[in-house]
């Protein structure tokens, strides 16, 4: 349902997607000690609707938010975010391009607004257009715990983009990992051997679920079969 929060473990949810804006899926993981988001969604906007839908299910807002990869409806509602953000360093050099871009050329942010026809139903009545780096970068693969519960922190294979976060949650079996299967934006071109690797690297979890981007969950299996 529009704006719920929607439960696919003991102690995950997710906030679906929205194809009219171009939201993706956020992941949200708590824990006795720590609450996890999964991507900071695409403006702040679209972080108010989480952060409300949590409320109303009177789950805390998140302590710590991750990214997947640097693409704007998964970053650009960072500035917005409640308490510290994870990015691989890669993500973090990509939005600080960006952030110089837009304050150094007024037009570059206009044209980014201007460029599709979701971003405008996204930024509709003024919405602002902040861009931030995360706060805390990932060199390498890690285990939060979370209290109770842990997520994975891994560094994934994609022919998307080159800074891929995949994040498991083994107590749920549930395994987020962004856009991580699509083909290279904007081309689309895929690099099969990147898919391959990616294909493999899912298939060494343990997943019950898996939670793209822009798609409703996925058994294991399911994605698996389409990753050919």
């Amino acid at each position: 349902m529009k704006n719920k929060v929607k439960k696919i473990g003991t102690h995950t949810w997710i906030f679906p997607l929205n194809s009219a804006k171009d939201r993706p899926n956020l992941g949200y993981v708590l824990g006795e000690n720590m609450a996890l988001a999964i991507d900071a969604g695409h403006s702040s906007s679209h972080v108010e609707d989480f952060y409300q839908a949590l409320e109303k299910e009177g789950l805390p807002l998140p302590d710590l938010t991750v990214i997947t990869h640097w693409h704007w409806d998964h970053t650009f509602g960072m500035h917005a975010v409640h308490g510290r953000t994870l990015a691989r360093p890669e993500t973090n050099r990509q939005l600080e391009e960006i952030r110089d871009r837009i304050e150094q050329d007024a037009s570059y942010g206009k044209k980014f607004l201007q460029s599709d026809p979701c971003i405008r139903r996204e930024y509709a009545g003024g919405v602002p257009l902040a861009v931030v780096p995360a706060t805390e970068e990932v060199t390498k693969d890690m285990i939060l715990d979370l209290g109770g519960v842990t997520a994975r922190i891994c560094y994934g294979q994609s022919p998307h983009t080159d800074d891929s976060l995949l994040i498991y949650v083994p107590e749920d079996r549930v395994l987020f990992i962004g856009d991580a299967q699509l083909g290279e934006f904007p081309s689309w071109r895929m690099d099969f051997d990147k898919l391959a690797a990616l294909r493999e690297q899912i298939r060494g979890f343990d997943a019950r679920v898996v939670i793209d981007g822009h798609w409703t969950p996925y058994t294991k299996e399911e994605l698996l079969a389409e990753l050919v």
